[in-house]
């Protein structure tokens, strides 16, 4: 496409959020940020599921990691899972990080950006919220404190539903 060139990258960001909207999540496969597991999104399916991208020097994911795992831990149930792909190319700047701020969820490395690169991942943090059937039904771009009981919420309509 040429004239992506010339769209504002906000733009172009929130366009490619609404394209991404309702369709099915494109699977993948990683290993965990220490390199001791396995996992593949389509493992989750029948699950409602919440991905999010962040790297270890991006300010909002410093703030989101802690308030996420917070919230998993509030939601912790057999019906939802939490995943957080980190994509330093130092994957150790994100081990070092999880050291000093632990979470209770998986977290998988991406240095070199394969995960990412179908969900158009441009902008950090990005996150995306699946339903049981493994749509992307949202989209989430920063994060700022507070966004986390919003997105609670939408999870918790999601569980509400029948499986």
């Amino acid at each position: 496409m040429h004239y992506r060139k010339t769209i504002p990258v906000v733009l172009l960001s929130l366009f490619s959020a609404v394209l991404i909207a309702q369709e099915l999540a494109p699977d993948f496969a990683g290993t965990s940020i220490r390199g001791d597991a396995t996992l593949r999104l389509s493992d989750y399916r029948g699950k409602v599921v919440f991905i999010d991208f962040w790297a270890s020097w991006c300010p909002p994911c410093l703030v989101s990691l802690p308030a996420y795992d917070r919230m998993y831990q509030e939601l912790g149930n057999a019906e939802f899972e939490f995943i957080a792909i980190n994509v330093d190319e130092d994957t150790d700047n994100g081990i070092f990080f999880l050291e000093d701020h632990p979470v209770s969820y998986p977290v998988l490395a991406d240095p070199e950006g394969d995960i990412g690169i179908p969900y158009k991942v441009r902008s950090l943090p990005v996150s995306y919220l699946l339903d049981r059937q493994g749509k992307i039904v949202q989209s989430y771009r920063s994060f700022k404190p507070g966004d986390e009981i919003e997105i609670k919420q939408q999870i918790l309509q999601l569980l509400a539903r029948e499986p």
